[in-house]
């Protein structure tokens, strides 16, 4: 392995091509895209979270002998729900579109 191809390799973990124009799109800095990614990794960790504590509301309406747990639970997954919304506004990248309020989650309940 040449000193070439040394160069080469660091530069393809620097940036990669942005795959929405194809192969021919222009280079998009890793850092940026690793931050895009973890912003939308922790958005939809906190729409499990949601998805998760509504669950165990209905579990708790359907088993009343096991309520209280089932809504412990639910109170947890909210938590976790909002800290992972914290997160991904505290560590978007500067020119990320606000996609993580209160609203932007409340939809995508199932």
């Amino acid at each position: 392995m040449g000193g070439g191809d040394r160069a080469d390799s660091v530069k393809a973990r620097e940036t990669r091509r942005d795959g929405a124009e194809g192969a021919g799109g222009s280079a998009v800095p890793a850092e940026r895209d690793a931050g895009d990614y973890a912003r939308q990794t922790m958005v939809s960790s906190a729409q499990a979270h949601e998805r998760a504590a509504h669950l165990l509301e209905r579990m708790a309406d359907a088993h009343p002998e096991e309520a209280e747990s089932h809504r412990q639970s639910a109170k947890r997954h909210l938590r976790w729900a909002e800290n992972d919304r914290k997160l991904a506004e505290e560590y978007a990248p500067e020119a990320a579109t606000p996609t993580v309020g209160d609203g932007a989650l409340a939809g995508n309940e199932r």
